[in-house]
Protein backbone atom coordinates (compact mmCIF):
# COMPACT_ATOMS: atom_id res chain seq x y z
CA UNK A 1 0.00 0.00 0.00
CA UNK A 2 2.80 2.59 -1.60
CA UNK A 3 0.41 5.47 -1.25
CA UNK A 4 -1.07 5.22 2.87
CA UNK A 5 1.94 7.57 3.89
CA UNK A 6 1.14 10.04 1.72
CA UNK A 7 -2.43 9.76 1.92
CA UNK A 8 -1.87 9.79 5.78
CA UNK A 9 -0.26 12.86 6.07
CA UNK A 10 -2.50 14.78 3.36
CA UNK A 11 -5.95 13.99 5.87
CA UNK A 12 -3.62 15.26 8.91
CA UNK A 13 -3.31 18.43 7.16
CA UNK A 14 -6.75 18.77 5.53
CA UNK A 15 -8.12 18.10 9.80
CA UNK A 16 -5.33 20.75 11.07
CA UNK A 17 -6.49 23.69 8.21
CA UNK A 18 -10.15 23.18 9.03
CA UNK A 19 -10.55 22.02 12.17
CA UNK A 20 -10.81 26.04 13.11
CA UNK A 21 -13.00 26.59 10.33
CA UNK A 22 -15.80 23.66 11.60
CA UNK A 23 -15.42 24.90 15.47
CA UNK A 24 -16.17 28.41 14.29
CA UNK A 25 -19.32 26.69 12.22
CA UNK A 26 -20.34 24.54 14.79
CA UNK A 27 -22.54 26.23 18.10
CA UNK A 28 -19.32 26.25 20.12
CA UNK A 29 -16.05 24.81 19.07
CA UNK A 30 -12.67 24.84 20.53
CA UNK A 31 -9.36 22.55 20.81
CA UNK A 32 -5.27 23.20 19.58
CA UNK A 33 -2.85 21.95 17.32
CA UNK A 34 0.43 20.73 17.97
CA UNK A 35 3.64 20.30 16.92
CA UNK A 36 6.38 18.05 19.68
CA UNK A 37 9.58 16.63 18.77
CA UNK A 38 11.40 14.46 21.15
CA UNK A 39 15.08 13.03 21.21
CA UNK A 40 16.41 10.06 23.36
CA UNK A 41 20.35 10.44 24.25
CA UNK A 42 22.06 7.34 24.79
CA UNK A 43 19.99 5.01 22.89
CA UNK A 44 20.36 2.53 19.70
CA UNK A 45 18.32 3.09 16.65
CA UNK A 46 16.24 5.52 16.10
CA UNK A 47 17.23 9.00 18.25
CA UNK A 48 14.76 11.48 17.17
CA UNK A 49 10.81 11.30 17.20
CA UNK A 50 8.49 13.79 15.90
CA UNK A 51 4.79 14.01 16.48
CA UNK A 52 1.55 16.60 14.33
CA UNK A 53 -1.24 16.37 16.18
CA UNK A 54 -5.27 18.54 16.53
CA UNK A 55 -7.85 18.11 18.80
CA UNK A 56 -10.89 19.78 17.75
CA UNK A 57 -14.34 20.05 20.64
CA UNK A 58 -17.05 20.49 19.41
CA UNK A 59 -20.54 21.30 21.45
CA UNK A 60 -23.96 21.18 20.78
CA UNK A 61 -26.33 22.95 23.11
CA UNK A 62 -29.21 20.39 22.12
CA UNK A 63 -31.86 21.98 24.78
CA UNK A 64 -31.79 23.58 28.01
CA UNK A 65 -30.62 20.48 30.11
CA UNK A 66 -29.08 18.50 26.93
CA UNK A 67 -25.61 18.86 25.54
CA UNK A 68 -23.46 17.21 22.72
CA UNK A 69 -19.72 16.96 23.02
CA UNK A 70 -17.34 15.48 20.75
CA UNK A 71 -13.67 15.92 20.52
CA UNK A 72 -11.69 13.99 17.34
CA UNK A 73 -7.47 13.81 17.63
CA UNK A 74 -5.49 13.03 14.44
CA UNK A 75 -1.73 11.93 15.19
CA UNK A 76 0.41 11.38 12.96
CA UNK A 77 3.84 10.29 14.52
CA UNK A 78 7.59 10.24 12.84
CA UNK A 79 10.86 8.59 13.89
CA UNK A 80 11.74 6.75 17.18
CA UNK A 81 8.84 3.96 17.71
CA UNK A 82 9.80 1.88 20.71
CA UNK A 83 8.16 -1.23 18.80
CA UNK A 84 10.45 -1.26 16.08
CA UNK A 85 13.23 -0.82 18.20
CA UNK A 86 12.37 -3.67 20.92
CA UNK A 87 11.92 -6.24 17.32
CA UNK A 88 15.26 -5.00 16.15
CA UNK A 89 17.05 -5.91 19.88
CA UNK A 90 14.91 -9.16 19.93
CA UNK A 91 16.35 -10.26 16.39
CA UNK A 92 19.97 -8.86 16.68
CA UNK A 93 19.69 -11.62 20.00
CA UNK A 94 18.59 -14.57 17.70
CA UNK A 95 15.27 -14.82 19.57
CA UNK A 96 13.19 -14.72 16.01
CA UNK A 97 13.20 -18.42 16.85
CA UNK A 98 12.32 -18.20 20.12
CA UNK A 99 9.43 -15.88 19.45
CA UNK A 100 7.89 -17.94 16.00
CA UNK A 101 7.94 -21.08 18.61
CA UNK A 102 5.80 -19.30 20.66
CA UNK A 103 3.55 -17.81 17.99
CA UNK A 104 4.33 -14.50 18.74
CA UNK A 105 3.51 -12.15 15.32
CA UNK A 106 4.56 -8.43 15.01
CA UNK A 107 2.47 -5.81 13.17
CA UNK A 108 3.40 -5.04 9.76
CA UNK A 109 2.36 -1.12 9.37
CA UNK A 110 1.32 -0.88 5.60
CA UNK A 111 3.73 3.04 6.14
CA UNK A 112 6.41 2.32 7.97
CA UNK A 113 7.52 5.96 8.00
CA UNK A 114 4.42 7.11 10.19
CA UNK A 115 3.62 3.00 11.40
CA UNK A 116 -0.25 3.40 10.39
CA UNK A 117 -1.90 1.27 8.11
CA UNK A 118 -5.56 2.39 8.47
CA UNK A 119 -7.16 5.73 9.55
CA UNK A 120 -7.89 4.09 12.88
CA UNK A 121 -4.06 4.64 13.62
CA UNK A 122 -4.05 8.16 13.28
CA UNK A 123 -7.90 9.24 13.77
CA UNK A 124 -9.95 8.93 17.09
CA UNK A 125 -13.07 10.21 18.57
CA UNK A 126 -11.20 10.20 21.99
CA UNK A 127 -14.32 12.12 23.45
CA UNK A 128 -18.20 11.84 22.37
CA UNK A 129 -20.71 12.16 25.43
CA UNK A 130 -23.98 13.66 26.30
CA UNK A 131 -24.41 15.96 28.51
CA UNK A 132 -28.29 15.81 31.12
CA UNK A 133 -28.45 18.46 34.17
CA UNK A 134 -31.09 18.38 36.46
CA UNK A 135 -31.86 19.91 39.35
CA UNK A 136 -29.96 17.49 42.09
CA UNK A 137 -28.91 14.89 39.75
CA UNK A 138 -25.90 15.33 36.50
CA UNK A 139 -25.82 12.68 33.97
CA UNK A 140 -22.98 12.33 31.22
CA UNK A 141 -23.34 9.01 28.59
CA UNK A 142 -20.44 8.51 26.12
CA UNK A 143 -16.95 8.50 25.88
CA UNK A 144 -15.19 10.75 28.55
CA UNK A 145 -12.64 11.40 31.00
CA UNK A 146 -12.92 10.09 34.47
CA UNK A 147 -10.53 10.76 37.18
CA UNK A 148 -10.68 11.35 41.24
CA UNK A 149 -8.32 11.80 44.33
CA UNK A 150 -6.68 14.28 46.22
CA UNK A 151 -3.16 12.83 45.61
CA UNK A 152 -0.43 14.10 43.15
CA UNK A 153 -0.27 12.39 40.29
CA UNK A 154 -0.71 8.97 41.84
CA UNK A 155 -4.34 8.51 42.96
CA UNK A 156 -4.77 5.02 44.88
CA UNK A 157 -8.72 5.76 44.84
CA UNK A 158 -9.17 6.30 41.16
CA UNK A 159 -11.00 3.55 39.16
CA UNK A 160 -9.55 4.30 36.23
CA UNK A 161 -5.49 5.32 36.89
CA UNK A 162 -3.11 6.92 34.33
CA UNK A 163 0.25 8.85 35.68
CA UNK A 164 1.17 11.47 33.09
CA UNK A 165 4.14 12.54 35.42
CA UNK A 166 6.30 12.05 32.78
CA UNK A 167 3.63 12.95 30.13
CA UNK A 168 2.71 16.44 30.72
CA UNK A 169 1.22 17.17 26.64
CA UNK A 170 -1.23 14.07 26.99
CA UNK A 171 -4.75 14.42 27.87
CA UNK A 172 -6.01 11.51 29.76
CA UNK A 173 -7.77 8.58 28.08
CA UNK A 174 -11.35 8.18 27.01
CA UNK A 175 -13.46 5.83 28.86
CA UNK A 176 -16.77 4.76 27.66
CA UNK A 177 -19.16 5.03 30.50
CA UNK A 178 -22.36 6.54 31.96
CA UNK A 179 -21.53 8.79 34.64
CA UNK A 180 -24.25 10.08 37.33
CA UNK A 181 -23.49 13.41 39.40
CA UNK A 182 -25.90 13.54 42.91
CA UNK A 183 -25.67 16.51 44.78
CA UNK A 184 -27.21 14.94 48.14
CA UNK A 185 -27.17 18.27 50.13
CA UNK A 186 -24.88 21.76 50.07
CA UNK A 187 -21.54 19.73 51.21
CA UNK A 188 -22.91 16.23 50.45
CA UNK A 189 -22.53 14.36 46.68
CA UNK A 190 -21.98 11.41 44.86
CA UNK A 191 -20.62 9.91 42.02
CA UNK A 192 -21.48 6.71 40.27
CA UNK A 193 -19.85 5.03 37.06
CA UNK A 194 -21.11 2.66 34.77
CA UNK A 195 -18.24 1.17 32.30
CA UNK A 196 -16.98 -1.12 29.63
CA UNK A 197 -13.69 -1.60 27.87
CA UNK A 198 -13.22 -0.65 24.47
CA UNK A 199 -13.54 -4.30 23.22
CA UNK A 200 -17.34 -3.46 25.04
CA UNK A 201 -16.81 -7.17 26.56
CA UNK A 202 -15.65 -6.27 30.10
CA UNK A 203 -18.22 -4.46 32.27
CA UNK A 204 -16.87 -1.74 35.03
CA UNK A 205 -18.83 0.07 38.14
CA UNK A 206 -17.72 2.53 40.58
CA UNK A 207 -19.05 4.51 43.33
CA UNK A 208 -17.18 7.85 45.43
CA UNK A 209 -19.69 9.49 48.50
CA UNK A 210 -17.93 12.94 49.55
CA UNK A 211 -18.86 15.42 52.01
CA UNK A 212 -17.07 18.11 53.85
CA UNK A 213 -16.60 17.92 57.44
CA UNK A 214 -14.93 20.38 59.83
CA UNK A 215 -12.99 21.75 57.17
CA UNK A 216 -12.09 18.51 55.70
CA UNK A 217 -13.20 16.90 52.44
CA UNK A 218 -13.67 13.17 52.93
CA UNK A 219 -14.38 10.92 50.38
CA UNK A 220 -15.11 7.25 50.31
CA UNK A 221 -14.84 4.92 47.05
CA UNK A 222 -15.32 1.35 46.01
CA UNK A 223 -15.01 -0.06 42.10
CA UNK A 224 -15.13 -2.96 40.81
CA UNK A 225 -12.54 -3.58 37.76
CA UNK A 226 -13.75 -6.68 36.04
CA UNK A 227 -13.56 -10.06 36.97
CA UNK A 228 -11.96 -10.38 40.85
CA UNK A 229 -10.41 -7.10 40.76
CA UNK A 230 -12.12 -4.62 43.19
CA UNK A 231 -10.89 -1.88 44.90
CA UNK A 232 -12.14 0.25 48.29
CA UNK A 233 -10.36 3.72 49.55
CA UNK A 234 -10.87 6.83 51.15
CA UNK A 235 -10.05 10.68 50.06
CA UNK A 236 -8.82 13.04 52.29
CA UNK A 237 -8.03 16.55 52.22
CA UNK A 238 -7.49 20.02 54.31
CA UNK A 239 -5.78 22.56 55.27
CA UNK A 240 -4.15 23.02 58.66
CA UNK A 241 -1.56 26.19 57.70
CA UNK A 242 -0.40 23.68 54.62
CA UNK A 243 -2.73 21.96 52.58
CA UNK A 244 -2.10 18.35 53.32
CA UNK A 245 -4.10 14.95 51.69
CA UNK A 246 -4.38 11.27 52.35
CA UNK A 247 -5.38 8.62 49.83
CA UNK A 248 -5.44 5.14 50.19
CA UNK A 249 -7.02 1.81 48.86
CA UNK A 250 -6.63 -1.69 49.06
CA UNK A 251 -6.89 -3.88 46.06
CA UNK A 252 -8.64 -7.08 46.31
CA UNK A 253 -7.68 -8.98 43.24
CA UNK A 254 -7.27 -12.84 42.12
CA UNK A 255 -6.91 -13.86 46.00
CA UNK A 256 -4.38 -11.49 46.99
CA UNK A 257 -4.61 -8.17 49.03
CA UNK A 258 -2.17 -5.43 48.42
CA UNK A 259 -2.63 -1.25 49.93
CA UNK A 260 -1.65 1.76 47.88
CA UNK A 261 -1.59 5.28 49.95
CA UNK A 262 -0.28 8.46 48.71
CA UNK A 263 -0.03 11.28 51.61
CA UNK A 264 1.78 14.82 51.21
CA UNK A 265 1.88 18.23 51.88
CA UNK A 266 2.12 21.75 49.67
CA UNK A 267 2.59 25.10 50.39
CA UNK A 268 2.13 28.45 48.69
CA UNK A 269 4.50 31.41 49.26
CA UNK A 270 4.17 34.75 47.81
CA UNK A 271 7.01 35.06 45.75
CA UNK A 272 7.07 36.44 41.88
CA UNK A 273 3.45 35.80 40.55
CA UNK A 274 3.52 32.19 43.13
CA UNK A 275 5.73 29.38 44.17
CA UNK A 276 4.46 25.96 45.38
CA UNK A 277 6.08 23.35 46.75
CA UNK A 278 4.96 20.12 47.30
CA UNK A 279 6.20 16.69 48.98
CA UNK A 280 3.91 13.12 48.73
CA UNK A 281 4.72 10.00 50.23
CA UNK A 282 4.02 7.04 47.63
CA UNK A 283 3.76 3.21 48.47
CA UNK A 284 2.81 0.46 46.22
CA UNK A 285 1.92 -2.23 48.29
CA UNK A 286 1.92 -4.78 45.57
CA UNK A 287 5.54 -3.57 44.32
CA UNK A 288 8.44 -5.36 45.28
CA UNK A 289 12.28 -3.34 47.50
CA UNK A 290 14.52 -5.15 44.61
CA UNK A 291 12.26 -5.80 41.60
CA UNK A 292 13.64 -8.72 39.36
CA UNK A 293 15.20 -8.30 35.72
CA UNK A 294 13.03 -9.94 34.24
CA UNK A 295 10.00 -7.62 35.77
CA UNK A 296 12.08 -4.58 34.67
CA UNK A 297 12.44 -5.76 30.64
CA UNK A 298 8.45 -6.82 30.90
CA UNK A 299 8.07 -3.40 32.35
CA UNK A 300 10.08 -1.61 29.34
CA UNK A 301 8.33 -4.10 26.44
CA UNK A 302 4.92 -3.19 27.81
CA UNK A 303 2.39 -3.18 25.34
CA UNK A 304 5.10 -2.72 22.15
CA UNK A 305 6.23 -6.21 22.64
CA UNK A 306 4.48 -8.76 20.07
CA UNK A 307 1.48 -10.44 20.21
CA UNK A 308 2.01 -14.06 21.57
CA UNK A 309 0.07 -17.14 21.94
CA UNK A 310 1.81 -19.00 24.00
CA UNK A 311 4.56 -17.52 26.41
CA UNK A 312 7.62 -15.71 26.07
CA UNK A 313 9.99 -14.77 28.86
CA UNK A 314 8.76 -11.12 28.64
CA UNK A 315 5.24 -11.91 30.29
CA UNK A 316 1.62 -11.86 28.51
CA UNK A 317 -1.03 -9.39 28.12
CA UNK A 318 -0.63 -6.00 29.85
CA UNK A 319 -2.60 -5.24 32.75
CA UNK A 320 -4.47 -2.49 32.13
CA UNK A 321 -4.89 -1.75 35.52
CA UNK A 322 -0.70 -3.11 36.89
CA UNK A 323 0.79 -0.01 39.01
CA UNK A 324 2.76 2.34 37.20
CA UNK A 325 5.90 1.82 39.43
CA UNK A 326 7.62 -1.65 40.36
CA UNK A 327 9.28 -0.92 43.46
CA UNK A 328 7.44 -0.17 46.65
CA UNK A 329 8.26 3.55 48.51
CA UNK A 330 8.73 6.63 46.19
CA UNK A 331 8.88 10.31 47.66
CA UNK A 332 7.39 12.82 45.08
CA UNK A 333 8.71 16.24 45.28
CA UNK A 334 7.73 19.19 43.16
CA UNK A 335 8.26 22.66 42.55
CA UNK A 336 6.42 25.46 40.88
CA UNK A 337 7.17 29.12 40.00
CA UNK A 338 5.14 31.25 38.26
CA UNK A 339 7.33 33.81 37.14
CA UNK A 340 5.01 35.76 35.27
CA UNK A 341 1.85 35.73 33.84
CA UNK A 342 3.32 33.95 30.90
CA UNK A 343 6.10 31.97 31.87
CA UNK A 344 5.93 29.38 34.62
CA UNK A 345 8.54 26.38 35.61
CA UNK A 346 7.95 23.26 37.01
CA UNK A 347 10.32 20.97 38.98
CA UNK A 348 9.01 17.70 39.92
CA UNK A 349 11.62 14.65 40.64
CA UNK A 350 10.09 11.16 41.65
CA UNK A 351 12.74 9.26 43.98
CA UNK A 352 12.52 5.33 44.71
CA UNK A 353 13.27 5.51 48.61
CA UNK A 354 14.08 1.44 48.37
CA UNK A 355 17.28 1.57 45.28
CA UNK A 356 17.93 5.18 45.49
CA UNK A 357 17.05 5.99 42.23
CA UNK A 358 15.21 8.38 40.65
CA UNK A 359 13.91 11.11 37.78
CA UNK A 360 13.73 15.04 37.78
CA UNK A 361 10.88 16.42 34.60
CA UNK A 362 11.88 19.84 34.18
CA UNK A 363 9.21 21.47 32.39
CA UNK A 364 9.23 25.10 31.22
CA UNK A 365 5.94 27.02 30.03
CA UNK A 366 5.49 30.21 28.34
CA UNK A 367 2.65 31.80 26.62
CA UNK A 368 3.45 33.69 23.52
CA UNK A 369 0.27 34.85 22.30
CA UNK A 370 -3.14 34.30 23.83
CA UNK A 371 -3.51 31.62 21.29
CA UNK A 372 0.34 30.06 21.34
CA UNK A 373 2.19 28.44 24.12
CA UNK A 374 5.51 26.64 23.68
CA UNK A 375 7.01 24.07 25.94
CA UNK A 376 10.43 22.38 27.09
CA UNK A 377 10.52 19.43 29.19
CA UNK A 378 12.87 16.60 29.95
CA UNK A 379 13.21 13.34 31.98
CA UNK A 380 16.54 13.02 33.65
CA UNK A 381 16.82 9.78 35.26
CA UNK A 382 20.05 9.74 37.69
CA UNK A 383 20.82 7.84 41.19
CA UNK A 384 20.72 9.38 44.90
CA UNK A 385 22.46 6.33 46.24
CA UNK A 386 23.08 2.75 45.51
CA UNK A 387 24.67 3.26 41.25
CA UNK A 388 21.05 3.01 39.95
CA UNK A 389 17.58 0.77 39.90
CA UNK A 390 13.86 1.24 38.61
CA UNK A 391 14.36 4.56 37.08
CA UNK A 392 18.07 4.87 36.36
CA UNK A 393 18.63 0.73 35.58
CA UNK A 394 22.47 -0.41 35.79
CA UNK A 395 24.20 -2.01 32.77
CA UNK A 396 23.15 -5.51 34.36
CA UNK A 397 19.50 -5.12 35.12
CA UNK A 398 19.50 -4.26 31.19
CA UNK A 399 20.78 -7.63 30.33
CA UNK A 400 18.33 -10.19 30.31
CA UNK A 401 18.59 -14.07 29.79
CA UNK A 402 16.34 -15.13 27.47
CA UNK A 403 16.11 -18.83 26.62
CA UNK A 404 19.37 -19.78 25.47
CA UNK A 405 20.25 -15.79 24.18
CA UNK A 406 21.45 -12.77 26.50
CA UNK A 407 19.36 -9.77 25.33
CA UNK A 408 21.05 -6.52 25.79
CA UNK A 409 18.05 -3.69 26.24
CA UNK A 410 20.20 -1.23 27.28
CA UNK A 411 19.90 0.37 23.69
CA UNK A 412 16.10 0.86 24.67
CA UNK A 413 16.61 3.51 28.05
CA UNK A 414 17.36 7.03 26.90
CA UNK A 415 20.03 8.08 29.40
CA UNK A 416 17.89 11.33 28.76
CA UNK A 417 15.12 12.49 26.73
CA UNK A 418 14.50 16.32 25.85
CA UNK A 419 10.93 16.98 24.47
CA UNK A 420 10.11 19.97 22.85
CA UNK A 421 6.34 21.41 21.71
CA UNK A 422 4.42 24.01 20.81
CA UNK A 423 0.23 24.33 21.15
CA UNK A 424 -1.60 26.62 18.94
CA UNK A 425 -5.23 26.69 20.15
CA UNK A 426 -8.35 27.77 18.60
Amino acid sequence: MPGAAPRARIALFVMVSAAPLVARAAEEGQGFAELRGAASLGVSGEHLQFVERVRPTFTSQLSERIKLVATIEAALTEGRNLQDELRRTFDEAGLAPLFAQAGCTWPEPASSFFHVTGASDYLSVDRLYLDWYGEAVDVRAGRQALHWGSAQFFNPTDPFPEVLLAEPWRPRRGVNAARAHVAFAELTEATLVAAVDDTLTRGRAAARLRAHFAGVDVAASGAWRGGDAWLAGVDLRGTLGVGWWVEAAVHPTAGHVHEEVAAGVDYSFPVLERLVVMAQYYRNGAGEVHPSVTARAAGLAGAAGPTCTGATPFGGAADPFAPFTLARDYLLVSVVVQVTTDLSVTLPVLQNLDDGSAVAIPTVSFAATDWLELWASAQVPFATWGGGGELKPRRGDLIVQAGPSRVDLAGLVPTATITLWTRASF
